[in-house]
């Protein structure tokens, strides 16, 4: 028989627990919550059996009505937390995990800076790196390898392992203090539905292997001597 007071008054009867983390996905409320197997006491229980932990948030991370974002515990995640309803530990509550031997994210030392580089990656191979190092960097890659990465002298490089389609709904201005360069394998085609201007301070050449082919209703050149053979 379970005293009456360890069910009415669990906050005097706390009970902590170290476990590890089964079950994520099937959560039938979606709150993020998280099937744990606690050491000890949950040892002999089915995993479908176990029962659903809630999880302490920060409060920089809540969720609220469909807003916010929920938590991204891992299956093996090893965790620790306390039973809300005391010595009858029906009811888990996870507080915090802790990291355990095989826990290592290769890309953290990779760099020989650690602690200074803090990586997250999913489980599916997404991830973010931010190098506090002397030669520190800023890096997002996505599992298929498209990502971006900031150096520590500020120069940026993005790698774009497929397609890209930027959608500008206003102006675009673009300033280049330095030389610009568009080296494309295929083909270009510019489709302008209003005025086209370009203005060039020095020397402007076109070449072409083939052909060049000008077509309008009314073409114009101005200021000097046109000179087809060069």
């Amino acid at each position: 028989m379970i005293p009456q007071a360890f069910l009415d008054f669990y906050g005097d009867q706390v009970r902590w627990f170290i476990g590890e983390v089964i079950n994520v996905k099937d959560d039938p409320l979606k709150l993020g919550r998280a099937q744990v197997r606690a050491f000890g006491v949950y040892d002999d229980i089915e995993d479908t059996d176990l029962p659903w932990a809630q999880i302490v948030v920060p409060v920089t991370q809540g969720a609220h009505e469909g807003n916010g974002q929920y938590l991204g515990l891992l299956v093996g995640t090893q965790v620790f937390g306390i039973f809300l309803d005391g010595q009858n530990s029906q009811l888990p509550m996870i507080v915090g995990s802790i990291p355990k031997d095989g826990d290592q994210n290769p890309r953290v030392d990779d760099r020989g800076e650690y602690p200074k580089n803090k990586v997250y990656k999913t489980e599916t191979g997404h991830y973010r790196e931010y190098d506090d190092s002397e030669e520190g960097r800023i890096k997002e890659q996505h599992r298929t390898g498209t990502n971006y990465e900031i150096q520590n002298d500020g120069t940026r490089t993005t790698f774009i392992t497929k397609d890209e389609t930027l959608v500008v709904s206003g102006n675009k201005y673009t300033v280049v203090a330095g030389d610009d360069t568009l080296n494309v394998t295929g083909d270009v085609k510019i489709v302008v539905s209003g005025s086209a201007s370009i203005e060039v301070a020095k020397e402007a050449k076109i070449k072409s292997a083939v052909s060049v082919n000008l077509s309008a209703p009314e073409i114009n050149l101005n200021g000097g001597v046109v000179n087809l053979n060069s």
